[in-house]
């Protein structure tokens, strides 16, 4: 969902009333803080590779049953001293493989996650898509990634089944500003 924040903080849902008073909107704030459900992710499942291709891809968001999402950046640095530092160190952030980690309940029928694990068993290439992160901005990451880490079930016998992938982007991915 995109769209402009009222001075509220409030973005229209795109389903019936969301609340026990009947409003048809959810708070995106509280306060000065941006909530983090406004930021959204998508996977194509189209098995679209080219990031130039983006616009292109079959999109579906991977939002149903996600309840946990952990971005990080997995630096490689180069850790140095010299003898100038007097037995102090220097690092240096080389490079990067930027990573989302999305964690949840499995639905079934759900088509973000029904492409995902589908893969479950496969390697190589067949592991390759293109993912999108919007931000609660509106700024968006784009990128060919690997899906890695994938969890289709788990969990005791009476609890609800465990979801949980890792994307790794391949190579930097494309900045598109908000607007």
């Amino acid at each position: 969902m995109t769209g402009e924040v009222t001075s509220g903080g409030v973005l229209p849902q795109a389903q019936g009333p969301s609340s026990v008073s009947g409003k048809e909107t959810a708070p995106t704030t509280i306060g000065e803080f941006l909530l983090n459900w406004r930021n959204q992710f998508f996977i194509a499942t189209d098995g679209e590779k080219d990031p130039e291709n983006y616009e292109k891809a079959q999109w579906a968001r991977l939002a149903k049953g996600i309840n946990n999402v952990t971005p990080t950046d997995n630096p490689t640095t180069a850790n140095d001293e010299y003898y100038d530092g007097e037995g102090f160190g220097t690092s240096d952030v080389t490079s990067k493989r930027i990573q989302f980690v999305l964690a949840g309940h499995r639905v079934y029928g759900d088509p973000a996650q029904d492409y995902v694990m589908k893969h479950f068993l496969d390697i190589g290439d067949d592991l390759k898509t293109l993912f999108k992160y919007v931000d609660a901005q509106g700024n968006t990451v784009v990128g060919r990634i690997t899906m890695t880490n994938m969890t289709p079930f788990g969990g005791q016998p009476g609890a609800k089944q465990t979801f949980n992938v890792t994307l790794v982007f391949n190579g930097k991915p494309k900045y598109i500003p908000a607007g």
